[in-house]
């Protein structure tokens, strides 16, 4: 019996020792030749080999940077992590790198807000607000699927409530209206409002909180019989998944809604490093890639103006990805929609815009991005 368990035991020891050997060979044999590839899966550019220096030894930067390149970079990566998720379900956790799954649904996980930190954010509109008193200024903080599906969490589960961080926004605003569109969403929640595998709303999604938006706002809707709805793709599988890896979940459906009148559309993105015009709101080139999301007016980008050929006032908007399936709705009421992304801004929006040349302001982030993000105080920057 001892022979046995001591059989195992070199047996063992020696798998795992060829798999520390193994695993950095391979890796070397099989580095692609980008320095800097991008992944699709992860939609990010991996780590580069950082540089080699007496100084970056000596502060440690060199030993950090290589572990954060092989970590990106290690043969297998994907399957490893692919068995090891796998590995977790099957003992039964159901919380995979902050991403719950449930009733064929992956929800980004929000644990709730600080109110310090939310306060930093607040300040920062009303300051902007107080310097523009003439402008109409709005918000739309997104909820995420977990606050339309929280039943769908364990009793027990510590998440944060939506709702109460809107009402706190509320609170602490001074002149920024804010817009509801939670019970809207709740109402709504047994249709397709939410992707099954992205923290995204869908089209449809993006729709019920038009709908809420524009009456704030003083416009009459457009119903759902002024749209042709075209299905552009059925395989879309996001951020989330890309997270879990799990393939049980159903795939996505990519929907596009056009307007049945053609008013016609000019696209303008301010890359940062080049301007391009388009005649079209969607990309469809990204629905041959992992990224679908992204063929709603492209990935981010600092600053994007669209000319709608409708008759109506400039909107200028502050925003996060969540915008990019709701702004094709808001075409029918603006006759110019200028956008703003402040992650993507060092140096101020004043490059980019002039406040005094729009009628009105709104703000839209989800929940997540909003209460977490500090890119919101940069409107202060001037």
């Amino acid at each position: 019996m001892k022979r046995k368990t001591s059989i195992y035991k070199i047996v063992t020891v020696a798998l795992f020792a060829a798999i520390l050997v193994a695993l950095p060979v391979l890796t070397f044999v099989n580095l692609p030749e980008d320095p800097a590839p991008f992944s699709e899966n992860e939609n990010r550019t991996l780590a580069v080999f950082p540089e080699v220096s007496f100084d970056s030894f000596r502060n440690e930067k060199l030993m950090t940077g290589i572990e954060k390149w092989f970590a990106d970079r290690f043969y297998g990566r994907e399957q490893w992590i692919r068995l090891r998720n796998g590995a977790e379900r099957a003992i039964g956790k159901t919380d995979i790198n902050g991403v719950y799954t449930a009733d064929n649904r992956m929800m980004q996980i929000w644990k709730g807000f600080d109110e310090t930190f939310m306060s930093k954010n607040l300040k920062a509109m009303n300051k902007f607000s107080a310097k523009y008193p003439d402008k109409q200024m709005y918000f739309l903080l997104a909820p995420t699927s977990q606050e339309v599906y929280a039943g769908l969490f364990p009793a027990s589960a510590p998440i944060g409530s939506q709702s109460e961080l809107l009402e706190y926004c509320r609170e602490e605003l001074d002149t920024v209206q804010m817009i509801n569109v939670i019970p809207s969403m709740k109402l709504h929640k047994d249709d397709y409002i939410y992707y099954r595998t992205d923290h995204h709303w869908t089209s449809y999604g993006a729709y019920i909180a038009y709908y809420d938006a524009v009456k704030a706002m003083g416009f009459k809707p457009a119903e759902l019989g002024e749209f042709d709805i075209e299905h552009a793709s059925d395989s879309f599988r996001g951020t989330l998944f890309s997270k879990t890896l799990d393939e049980s979940v159903t795939p996505d459906i990519i929907d596009y809604y056009h307007f049945k009148t053609d008013r016609g559309i000019k696209l303008t993105i301010n890359s940062g490093t080049s301007v391009d015009t388009y005649d079209s709101l969607y990309f469809r080139d990204y629905l041959d890639v992992k990224d679908k999301y992204s063929s709603f007016l492209g990935p981010n980008t600092p600053f994007m103006s669209i000319e709608t050929g409708a008759d109506g006032p400039k909107l200028l908007m502050f925003k996060d990805s969540y915008a990019h399936s709701m702004i094709p709705f808001l075409t029918a009421h603006f006759s110019r929609i200028d956008v703003l992304d402040m992650r993507q801004i060092n140096d101020g929006y004043s490059r980019y815009v002039n406040v005094d040349d729009y009628d009105a302001v709104m703000f839209l982030y989800n929940a997540i991005t909003f209460s977490e993000g500090t890119e919101i105080r940069k409107l202060n920057m001037e």
